[in-house]
């Protein structure tokens, strides 16, 4: 069962939600169930698949944090849940033409020429610098539409330029001023700038007022907006299905495998296909353990090891599992103030917490538990051995007594270089790994290479790099934030790459991102230090899966 629902700052009318799901029924060839919701009051429940369209002009960052936790928290509840979404674009030709026909409308009421108005936008400026320069380009366009003779934009909540600075600027120049909120309905911020606007009628009585232009609410622009982002978010998710439904010629359980020099891309539909593909890297007989380096860096979506890949690897492997990771102040809830350089270790019990309280919050917990799967924290095991020497030479004793056994690097897809060699960089036992990473790319590049030789000299190092439910493309636009900036998810591949030791499968892995890795800093270090897999590196990528992740 599929359900829309259009997020907005404020709600949008009945009739509004009406004539949108008349539009959609048109396009779509069934009634969709379309409804409206604040950011609060957002709802994903358990078997639905979920359409989100965000519905603010003035997409914060708080806005967008509160969402992705809000989407989080509910593909971390509801196993079944689905959820699909876009991102918000004020500069898209529907949005500026509901505002070019508000100011249009003001105009014409007012008697007055374009070449003698001016526009203020009032935008609320809670965003990055990315989303206050989208204000900018809004502004810029319906002053271009409408042939105005100035624009200006100034910030509710955000101090460069301030609103209210920019009011008292524009009114003293000889035109006719129009200001207008970057907001489709009578919401707080809105408010504020009427506030903002009376005030400066107050002190400035003997000049004419600027004119305050009332959003476009139920404008049919905006409707036929709303209404095209539905159909296309679900014209792109049956595109999806159908790339993902296996054609009769592949309808046994075997996975759809191209083998590419050392390495493999693999397309894993259920734990069956993920044991064949692992078979291809894994020892032919069954290890005493398999040890796995996970990818928890935080809590970011789409970035870590998620539960149900997680599942999905543990359920496949062949011999009960060892996972191991460092820790990192990212993992934290916050909380705390002490020197992480120097009283980390003193402060240990308050970190074991917030490493509970990690794998509790993510489910990550319950998957460990349900596979009966060991966890071995590299920092704590250095804390409690108190070695000398670097700390980037540190191996676990109790990982010594595997010798020989697999370990595999479970990395995900998000970036190029972000792969299965990066991801052993969090087996450096500090919690702190500033120094680590050096001043450039080559830096820590043979940081993650030495800490691969030194695990590759115990075990037999595997690589596996997965966008299996999620997967991330940078985009300083996105709908996430993280500390490295915005992305989007990319969802339900269901594809990995896969090879024994690493270079292979973190090679396919960079090239299905859009990498020339020939032409890498990070793979320049690679072909160095590891070795290197020329047909891996050069031979031509499956033309079906050329633009999955880029």
């Amino acid at each position: 069962m599929q359900r829309f629902i259009i997020v907005s700052d404020a709600g949008a009318s009945p009739a509004q939600v009406t004539d949108i799901r008349q539009a959609c029924s048109r396009i779509l060839g069934f009634d969709p169930d379309v409804r409206t919701a604040t950011m609060e009051d957002l709802r994903i429940e358990a078997g639905m698949e979920t359409f989100v369209i965000p519905a603010a002009l003035d997409f914060s960052l708080l806005q967008r944090e509160m969402l992705g936790r809000v989407l989080a928290e509910a593909r971390r509840q509801y196993s079944d849940a689905v959820v699909h979404h876009d991102d918000v674009d004020p500069g898209h030709p529907l949005v500026v033409g509901a505002f070019v026909d508000q100011i249009g409308r003001a105009m014409q009421a007012m008697d007055v020429p374009p070449q003698r108005c001016g526009l203020v936008l009032a935008a609320g400026g809670q965003g990055d610098s990315a989303s206050r320069a989208q204000s900018y380009r809004l502004a810029r366009l319906i002053w271009e539409e409408l042939g105005l003779a100035h624009a200006e934009v100034g910030f509710v909540r955000h101090a460069k330029p301030f609103l209210a600075t920019v009011l008292e600027k524009c009114a003293k120049e000889p035109l006719a001023w129009l200001v207008l909120a970057q907001s489709q309905w009578e919401t707080e911020h809105v408010q504020y700038a009427r506030v903002m606007l009376e005030n400066l009628k107050a002190w400035q009585a003997e000049a004419p007022a600027p004119l305050m232009v009332d959003p476009p609410g139920a404008h049919p622009m905006l409707t036929a907006w709303y209404a095209q982002r539905i159909t296309r978010l679900w014209q792109e998710k049956r595109a999806r299905d159908t790339i993902r439904m296996a054609s009769p010629k592949h309808s046994s359980t075997t996975p759809r495998l191209w083998k590419q020099g050392c390495g493999t891309i693999a397309r894993v539909r259920d734990q069956a296909s993920m044991a064949e593909a692992l078979a291809a890297i894994l020892p032919g007989t069954v290890p005493e353990r398999i040890l796995v380096k996970v990818t928890w860096h935080g809590y970011a979506t789409g970035t870590y090891t998620d539960p149900a890949a997680l599942d999905l690897l543990l359920g496949a492997l062949p011999a009960p599992a060892i996972l191991l990771e460092g820790h990192t102040t990212s993992r934290n809830m916050g909380g705390a103030q002490f020197n992480w350089e120097t009283d980390s270790k003193e402060n240990r019990a308050w970190i074991r917490q917030q490493e509970a309280e990690y794998l509790r919050r993510t489910g990550l917990a319950d998957v460990m538990a349900r596979h009966r799967a060991q966890y071995v924290n590299v920092t704590e095991a250095f804390w409690d051995e108190e070695p000398e020497g670097d700390a980037i030479q540190f191996v676990p004793k109790i990982l010594l007594e595997f010798r020989g056994c697999p370990l595999i690097s479970f990395a995900k897809f998000k970036g190029p270089t972000r792969l299965g060699i990066s991801n052993l960089f969090g087996l450096i036992p500090q919690p702190l790994r500033d120094a680590w990473h050096g001043p450039n790319i080559t830096w820590f590049a043979r940081a993650c290479c030495d800490v691969a030789k030194l695990y590759g000299s115990h075990f037999e190092l595997c690589g596996v790099a997965e966008g299996l439910f999620s997967a991330v493309r940078w985009n300083r636009n996105g709908l996430y934030r993280s500390r490295w900036g915005n992305y989007d998810l990319i969802r339900d591949c269901g594809l990995m790459t896969a090879s024994r030791g690493l270079v292979s499968a973190d090679i396919l892995a960079s090239r299905l991102q859009g990498q020339d890795v020939t032409r890498s800093a990070f793979f320049d270090v690679v072909r160095q230090e590891l070795g290197w897999d020329a047909v891996a590196a050069e031979g031509a990528v499956p033309g079906e899966l050329e633009t999955v992740f880029v």
